[in-house]
């Protein structure tokens, strides 16, 4: 028995040494939350009961605040829902035909094909022909896996979808509407179906449904905080602008009271006693904490973030800002001075927030009337 004569050796390709991931220690020293999941990949493993969550907060904080002319949105998913998980009505009840929007969420393992689809229009096809459903400006199927090409392809094509429908009917759609009944495809059902436009129905592709549900007030609590990288701190205008004016005549007053002599402009700020470079740091501090609003509602998608934190500050403060025996002045360096120690727990601001912006909190509760220096 002969030896096998070894075979040669593969040759060998060396790989680079690995690159660091793009912001790790941000994410692992600052936020301690580690690298992120994309949020496709997050979608893509929901479970049905997560998926049902997550379009239901797509429907409420999206389609009832974000499309134009919607009356009511209904969620109808669930047994009787004759093919309709969210309906966008556009107009009253009290009108007829009602416009309308419809949205089928469909959850499955892998991407949705032609096969299910005609199924899912089926069920519309009936349920217009029977006069149950007004025929809808749009028809869309949200997936959380998106729809194979082939669906796409047909989606794209309305006359081809309608052909795929009647080609398939017998095997997809005679038995999509109830085990209790054959839909027959008869001479009114192929007449309905000839006189139906196909191009309503689309596809929700889950990049364009993520956009979406990232402007309502759920996504960061699903999918997590971004890192965000806070662009530079606008400087204070040379004027003061409208939205500073409460706070800045708190200043004025403080200032005023110190010096006992009135205070109405920037002019009569006097650099004596550290007064001009008090006024002056109040207003780079102010448009840093204006940065933290910003950012809520910019890249976070929900402002209540920025006024959740002020209330943090405002409790957190109180037995500060509010006690006796002390002048405005006083007050108001008392107040900035402990807001450098306040304690913010897991509030979602929390990792963002710097020391000017502590600062610059204090003078947004003065801005709001949430304190008043000189009137404790």
């Amino acid at each position: 028995m002969g030896i096998e004569k070894s075979k040669p050796a593969a040759t060998l390709e060396v790989l680079p040494a690995p690159t660091a991931w793009p912001n790790a220690n941000a994410r692992l020293l600052g936020l301690g939350v580690g690298l992120p999941i994309d949020a496709l990949d997050r979608l893509a493993q929901f479970s049905a009961k997560e998926f049902e969550r997550f379009t239901l907060e797509w429907a409420e904080g999206y389609l009832k605040s974000r499309l134009a002319d919607v009356h009511e949105v209904q969620q109808r998913g669930g047994a009787g829902d004759k093919g309709r998980d969210i309906v966008v009505w556009l107009d009253p009840p009290s009108l007829a035909p009602r416009r309308c929007r419809i949205y089928q969420c469909k959850h499955y393992g892998v991407a949705l094909g032609p096969g299910p689809a005609a199924g899912e229009i089926a069920k519309l096809l009936y349920y217009t022909l029977a006069g149950e459903q007004p025929v809808p400006e749009l028809y869309a199927f949200v997936t959380h896996k998106g729809v194979t090409g082939t669906l796409q392809d047909l989606l794209d094509a309305p006359e081809d979808l309608k052909a795929f429908v009647l080609a398939n009917w017998a095997s997809h759609c005679a038995d999509a509407v109830s085990s209790r009944f054959t839909f027959a495809l008869t001479p009114q059902v192929q007449a309905h179906i000839a006189a139906f436009d196909f191009s309503i129905f689309r596809a929700k592709q889950p990049l364009e449904l993520l956009n979406e549900h990232a402007q309502t007030r759920y996504h960061l609590t699903v999918f997590g905080a971004p890192l965000v990288e806070r662009p530079p701190t606008q400087t204070p205008p040379s004027s003061v602008a409208p939205l500073e004016t409460a706070y800045i005549a708190q200043l004025y007053e403080l200032i005023g009271q110190k010096l006992n002599l009135v205070v109405s402009k920037p002019e009569d700020v006097p650099r004596e006693e550290g007064l001009r470079v008090l006024f002056d740091r109040s207003r780079i501090t102010f448009y840093c904490a204006e940065g933290l609003k910003e950012l809520a509602r910019d890249q976070m998608a929900d402002q209540q973030f920025f006024t959740t934190l002020l209330d943090e500050f405002t409790d957190g403060l109180f037995y500060t800002y509010t006690a006796a025996g002390q002048t405005g002045h006083q007050r108001l360096l008392e107040t900035i001075k402990h807001s450098q120690n306040l304690q913010l727990g897991a509030h979602v601001l929390a990792p963002h927030v710097q020391a000017k912006d502590r600062e610059g909190m204090c003078h947004h509760m003065a801005n709001e009337d949430r304190l008043h220096w000189c009137a404790p």
